[in-house]
């Protein structure tokens, strides 16, 4: 019997049948910026960002169902579709629409710390700020780089949407007194939902050894509840595998761009640009489920020495002469 995805499978039945817990957190920083002997944050609800600038590039008529296209605030990713900066006229041949590349601070930062009700003020943000750590040099900021594909489809009812299939988001670290840029975290993307303008794009929480290689980083995220990092709850390297959820609401008006948004690029792709408000919040297993694994793991471990002992032994039997 596989033991392991016995008991994966119960935990993740668990995490169903449970209610959805918004799983509140506080982030580690490894420094005391509020001077009250603390590293770590307030109790955080969700992240926030604000008037941040959205690219979109469709492989075709967005007015067609099946068109293929990719949000990105990727450089090399825009370049590679033949992106530049300036006033272009629109394909609807009247309009005139501005282009830009993404400003590093202002349309990748998050503006806030959402913190629980009863939570706040300077001790609980631990010297976090939207963009003081580029511009003063002084504390920290978090900031994001994502490129997330999706494509045009039709709905039952005969109308056009969109739907998120796949990309990621990474989510960095930016020490202001160093100017170092850590990645801590990267949110894959699994879906969405789209009702009117409002966009829900969803996935689960992901780390890589090849980046995810020191303490810093292992406990940058930790879950409020239970007191365990991201990392070891959600690693499938160095942690539980454990999935943490994440859900990004966000605006998007209108969902199909309209011919006076639109400029056509040498490469043929066609790109819109809008400012997009949006809240992240990570969905944690409950207590008991973390209990569950922890015991279950021993548990493992105790029949992996159990499995071994006993091939040890039938190996030894195997070798002794029989009389």
């Amino acid at each position: 019997m596989n033991y392991k995805n016995l008991l994966l499978t119960t935990a993740l039945g668990m995490a169903m049948t449970s209610p959805a817990l918004a799983g509140s957190f506080v982030i580690d920083v490894e420094q005391d910026f509020s001077g009250n002997s603390s590293t770590q944050t307030g109790e955080i609800d969700t992240l926030g960002t604000s008037n941040t600038l959205a690219s979109s590039f469709y492989l075709g008529d967005p007015n067609t169902a099946g068109t293929q296209f990719v949000d990105t605030n990727l450089e090399s990713t825009m370049d590679g579709f033949g992106f530049s900066e300036g006033n272009f006229t629109a394909i609807d041949g009247e309009s005139s629409v501005s282009l830009k590349y993404p400003d590093d601070v202002a349309d990748k930062n998050v503006v806030n710390l959402n913190f629980v009700s009863g939570v706040g003020g300077t001790q609980a943000n631990n010297g976090f700020s939207s963009d003081e750590w580029f511009y003063d040099d002084t504390g920290w900021g978090l900031t994001f780089d994502y490129e997330i594909q999706g494509e045009v489809y039709e709905t039952d009812n005969g109308d056009l949407s969109i739907r998120y299939t796949d990309g990621f988001f990474d989510t960095y670290f930016e020490d202001g007194a160093s100017g170092d840029r850590t990645k801590v975290m990267r949110m894959d993307v699994e879906g969405s939902v789209i009702q009117a303008a409002n966009l829900d794009i969803m996935g689960k929480v992901s780390f890589d050894d090849e980046w995810a290689d020191n303490e810093f980083v292992r406990n940058f995220f930790i879950d409020h509840e239970s007191g365990e990092s991201f990392y070891d709850i959600a690693s499938e390297e160095g942690g539980a595998g454990i999935p943490i959820s994440w859900r990004l609401d966000t605006n998007v008006d209108p969902p199909i761009p309209t011919a006076d948004q639109l400029v056509e690029l040498e490469s043929g792709a066609l790109v819109r640009q809008t400012q997009l408000n949006s809240t992240v919040r990570y969905e944690v297993p409950e207590p008991g489920m973390l209990i569950l694994l922890g015991t279950g793991l021993l548990f493992l471990g105790f029949i992996a020495i159990r499995g071994r002992r006993q091939t040890n032994d039938n190996n030894l039997r195997a070798q002794v002469p029989q009389v």
